[in-house]
């Protein structure tokens, strides 16, 4: 299997009995780059699961006809030949992802993280895959990586998995930088300085205080001006 044909079987678009379909039968018997002609009988029959629990699983040609429907939209089947164009029986597909070029197999074999581990050559075809440009990493960004992963031990992965670990974090510590922090000049808003006319607030009270007295007792002025 190539690292292309399996992240097209981990679509999330995909379903298990279409992956079944895939691994197990048309690219294990296919002749070359190209599937036997489909038998419908065939294929339902050895899909198709009869047990004495709750789960059963019966595979119709219209089932069928959609599992190969669903290969096709994920890129791993491309019809060549099809003598019915009302269904899939008797048609050949080539299988595009199995020999694509410039990706190496899958390792079937899983290991913990260990010190000395590495990327290989196919990561940066790996990484332009995911959408990651620039797939140049220094020794920093490598060992932050080796040593998070070391204290990890439980976790296995083969080497193509491991790569696609590193992919995400590089992009992930790529977008922060990228994201502009908000300095304190562009995050001030200064207000306009408010320029003081008249009277000061405290005036302004003061002088009201003394409208209000007057008005209450007007008496008092009167008799303080007999008294003068």
């Amino acid at each position: 299997m190539t690292p292309a044909e399996y992240q097209a079987l981990t679509s999330p678009t995909l379903s298990h009995p279409a992956r079944s379909l895939y691994q197990l039968y048309l690219q294990h018997q296919a002749l070359g780059d190209k599937t036997q002609p489909l038998d419908y009988p065939l294929l339902g029959k050895a899909l198709t699961v009869q047990g004495k629990g709750e789960y059963s699983y019966r595979v119709t040609p219209a089932t069928l006809s959609g599992l190969v429907e669903e290969l096709m939209a994920v890129g791993l089947l491309s019809l060549q030949h099809n003598p019915h164009p009302q269904h899939f029986h008797g048609a050949v597909f080539s299988l595009p992802l199995k020999h694509l070029q410039g990706l190496a197999p899958l390792p079937s074999r899983q290991f913990a993280m260990h010190a000395d581990w590495r990327p290989d050559q196919q990561f940066a075809g790996l990484a332009r895959l995911c959408g990651l440009l620039d797939s140049s990493l220094d020794e920093i960004e490598l060992g932050e990586f080796i040593a998070y992963w070391l204290g990890r031990p439980e976790v296995f992965e083969n080497q193509h998995q491991w790569m696609l670990k590193l992919v995400r974090k590089l992009k992930n510590q790529r977008s922060i930088k990228r994201t502009p922090a908000p300095s304190s000049e562009s995050s001030y808003q200064q207000l306009p300085t408010k320029i003081e006319t008249g009277p000061s607030k405290r005036a302004q009270q003061m002088m009201a205080e003394a409208q209000r007295l007057n008005a209450t007792n007007p008496g008092d002025c009167e008799s303080n001006e007999k008294n003068r």
